[in-house]
C-alpha cells in the first residue's frame, strides 16, 4: 500500500478538494482551512477525514469594579468524515466589555461547524465578568471574573474552568478587587485585598498541532496561546491599586489609585477575555472573536 502521509495519490489516497475561510495554506503533510468570520466549508472533490479545531468568542470584562472576561470553550481536533457537501462554520463573536453597571460583560459566541442537522463542532463563548450591580460573573465557556468572595461563575464544555472570586471580605466599599476569567488551561484568579485576580491561563498552539505559528500563518499573528482569561480590576482609594493580568493575549484589568484611572484592555488572542473596568464605571476589556480551523492530510 502506498504511503497516505507521503501524499501520493492511491486507492486509499484519492484527489480530495475544498474550498473556504479567510486563509487556506498547506504546512507540511497538512492542509489548513482557517475561519476568522463565518463561511463555508465546501468539499467538492474526494472524501476526507478532516479535523476541527473550535474557539468560541472571549468574552467581555464587567463594567466598575468589573471582573475579567471568560475565555470561550476549545474543542480540539473533532474528526468529521468529509464528502462533497457544503459545511456552515460560524466563528464566534467577541463579547463586548459593559459600559454599565447594572450589566455584567458580554458572552462571547459560540463557534460551530455544522451540516444540515448535525452539529459536528459547538464551542461556547466566555462568559462575562461581573460589574458594578452583578456580583457574579456569567457562565459561559470558562466563568467570568466574580466581585463576589463567595460565589464562582460556571462553567461549561471542553478545556474549559471556573472564573476567580472577588476581594475578600469586601471590608471597605473604597477598596474592592475583582476576580480574573477562567481560561482554558486554569481557573480564573481569585482577587487580593489590592490587587485584581489574574486571568485563567490559555492553551498553546503549539500544543494542538507543532504547525500552528505565526510564522505559517498570518491569522495567528502575535498569537502564542488562545483561550485565556481577562485580568480583574482593582480599586484603591488610598492607595495604590494593582491590576490583574490577563492570561496571554487576553486584556489586563483596569486600576483606580487614589482617583488616577488607568483602563482595562482588549484581548488580542483568538477566544480570550477582555480586562474588567475600574471604578467610577469604567468600561470593561472586549474579548476576542473565536476561530475555527479545518485540518486534513494533503
Amino acid at each position: 500500500m502506498l504511503n497516505i502521509l507521503a501524499g501520493i495519490l492511491s486507492p486509499d489516497n484519492p484527489t480530495f478538494t475544498a474550498t473556504g475561510g479567510n486563509e487556506i495554506k498547506t504546512v507540511g503533510i497538512y492542509s489548513y482551512h482557517f475561519f476568522t468570520s463565518n463561511g463555508s466549508f465546501t468539499v467538492t472533490t474526494g472524501s476526507r477525514e478532516i479535523a476541527i479545531i473550535g474557539q468560541g468568542g472571549g468574552a467581555g470584562g464587567g463594567c466598575g469594579q468589573g471582573g475579567g472576561g471568560g475565555g470561550g470553550e476549545l474543542d480540539i481536533l473533532t474528526t468529521v468524515s468529509a464528502s462533497p457537501n457544503t459545511y456552515t462554520v460560524t466563528v464566534g463573536a467577541q463579547g463586548n466589555g459593559s459600559t454599565s453597571g447594572s450589566t455584567a460583560g458580554a458572552n462571547g459566541g459560540t463557534s460551530s461547524f455544522v451540516l444540515g442537522a448535525t452539529t459536528y463542532v459547538s464551542s461556547l463563548g466566555g462568559g462575562g465578568g461581573a460589574s458594578d450591580g452583578v456580583s457574579v460573573g456569567l457562565t459561559g465557556g470558562s466563568g467570568g471574573g466574580c466581585r463576589d468572595d463567595v460565589t464562582r461563575s460556571g462553567k461549561s464544555g471542553t478545556n474549559t474552568n471556573f472564573g476567580g472570586l472577588g476581594s475578600p471580605g469586601a471590608s471597605s466599599p473604597t477598596r474592592r478587587t475583582s476576580g480574573g476569567g477562567g481560561g482554558a488551561t486554569a481557573q480564573g484568579g481569585d482577587a487580593g485585598i489590592d490587587s485584581g485576580g489574574t486571568g485563567g491561563a490559555g492553551y498553546t498552539l503549539t500544543t494542538i498541532d507543532s504547525n500552528l505559528t505565526s510564522g505559517n500563518f498570518t491569522s495567528l499573528s502575535g498569537m502564542t496561546i488562545i483561550a485565556s482569561g481577562g485580568g480583574g480590576s482593582s480599586r484603591n482609594d488610598g492607595g495604590t491599586a494593582i491590576a490583574g493580568a490577563g492570561g496571554t493575549g487576553a486584556g489586563t484589568g483596569g486600576t483606580n489609585s487614589s482617583g488616577t484611572i488607568v483602563q482595562a484592555t482588549n484581548a488580542v488572542s483568538f477566544g480570550s477575555g477582555g480586562g474588567g473596568g475600574a471604578y467610577n464605571l469604567q468600561t470593561g476589556g472586549n474579548g476576542k472573536a473565536g476561530v475555527v480551523i479545518v485540518r486534513y492530510l494533503t
